[in-house]
């Protein structure tokens, strides 16, 4: 979770002193009544720590403040939103140690009532699962889906347990629980769950199991790239090289995504007089759906080593002159000292000898370049996950490298 800033933290702080001094005066019950009977007087009789605590606010020292004012809290019907809030900001600003002492003290409390353990409960288990501590959140989880108001979120949050925990059989199971009660995640998700029972099969060398995951998987999700994706690794591991092929080729036209990681594989299953037909198709492909696509192809193809391919020359030609950060680096490179603008009849399209030079130099850089990021958290790396391991959101990742490629 990003930092909060110190207006986000002034303005909790704020929220959180107008409900403590809510619950101190009785507000909301009966305002009137309150201020004309049952208050009178008592803002004299204010206790020194709050205006010790709002001078911590004033003075910008908001752990001191916040914690001046978690001793003044009273756990009643008043003030126990205020805890949850208090907990929660705790939570969300990293100070899980400080968010879970919170929640325990609320649940210390004998004369607690039913609903507010159980919220406690569930706070407390966000709190173990946002400080790593998995299996005390899992307990806490599977108590609270118990509790029906709260039986939705209490299981997504343990699904999510499973998935950090790689327990992909039981956090298939949790899925089936959640689709019973119209609260399940996309069928992808399910999907995944099983390719990734599959890829473990396939590790034992038990290819029959995994065969009948990935069937599973399809049912889930038709076309599901991920499942043709792992088909073809066993085809090719058993020898049957043409069934390998053709999955390769359906994972990779379903999800553009994967032409850098599987490109150069395809390139190294098939005859090397076919390569140059592979790469017509696809360069056909790509620009029947859009340039984001034919730019993923050129970037893959250039990763690969076929830069001087002919049957790409047009396609480099076409991403460089739309792209303005390739062009402008064409330019930079092609007129040193000047752009091209400032050159008399500068060339606007760069010539064959130039496409072999850009190629040449987006190849090296590719090789030590993050290749793909997350488009939920920004989490980069050099290799393709189905599952990103920043913030946990499936097929989120996406080609990128020197510029977007999607």
């Amino acid at each position: 979770m990003p930092e909060l800033s110190p207006l986000t933290w002034a303005v909790g702080i704020t929220a959180l002193v107008v409900g403590i001094l809510a619950g101190h005066f009785g507000w909301g019950r009966n305002w009137l009544a309150a201020l004309g009977r049952r208050n009178a007087g008592r803002f004299t009789k204010l206790h020194p720590d709050y205006l010790a605590g709002l001078d911590y606010v004033v003075t910008e020292q908001p752990d001191r403040a916040l914690d001046t004012f978690l001793k003044l809290l009273d756990a009643n019907a008043d003030t126990l939103e205020t805890h949850f809030a208090l907990g929660s900001l705790y939570r969300r600003r990293g100070e899980v140690e400080r968010a879970i002492r919170i929640h325990q003290n609320l649940l210390a409390r004998k004369t607690l009532a039913p609903e507010h353990r159980e919220q406690a409960l569930l706070a407390l288990a966000h709190d173990y699962l946002r400080a790593g501590l998995l299996d005390r959140a899992e307990g806490l989880f599977l108590e609270v889906s118990q509790v029906p108001r709260l039986r939705a979120r209490a299981l997504d949050s343990l699904r999510g347990v499973y998935e950090r925990q790689l327990e992909w059989e039981q956090a298939l199971g949790v899925y089936h629980q959640l689709s019973r009660i119209d609260a399940a995640p996309p069928p992808s998700v399910a999907a995944h769950y099983l390719s990734e029972m599959a890829g473990l099969a396939m590790e034992r060398g038990a290819n029959d199991a995994a065969r009948r995951l990935l069937r599973e998987a399809r049912r889930e999700v038709t076309p599901f790239p991920r499942a043709a994706l792992l088909r073809s690794r066993i085809a090719e591991g058993e020898g049957d090289i043409a069934l390998a092929i053709k999955l390769l080729r359906t994972a990779v036209r379903a999800a553009p995504v994967l032409m850098q990681e599987e490109l150069p594989h395809l390139l190294d299953l098939i005859a090397p007089q076919e390569r140059e037909a592979l790469l017509r198709e696809l360069v056909t492909l790509a620009q029947s759906r859009d340039r984001a696509e034919l730019k993923r192809l050129v970037f893959a193809a250039i990763s690969a080593g076929l830069g001087a391919s002919p049957t790409l020359r047009v396609s480099i030609e076409t991403v460089v002159a739309q792209d303005p950060t390739l062009r402008t680096v064409w330019r930079l490179k092609a007129f040193p000292g000047g752009g091209a603008g400032s050159v008399p009849g500068a060339r606007d399209v760069p010539s064959p000898g130039d496409i072999e030079q850009i190629a040449t130099e987006i190849h090296a850089l590719l090789a030590s370049a993050e290749k793909y990021r997350c488009g939920e958290c920004g989490f980069a790396g050099r290799s393709f996950y189905w599952h990103c391991p920043a913030c946990h959101a499936w097929e989120s990742f996406e080609a990128f490298a020197i510029v977007k490629l999607g």
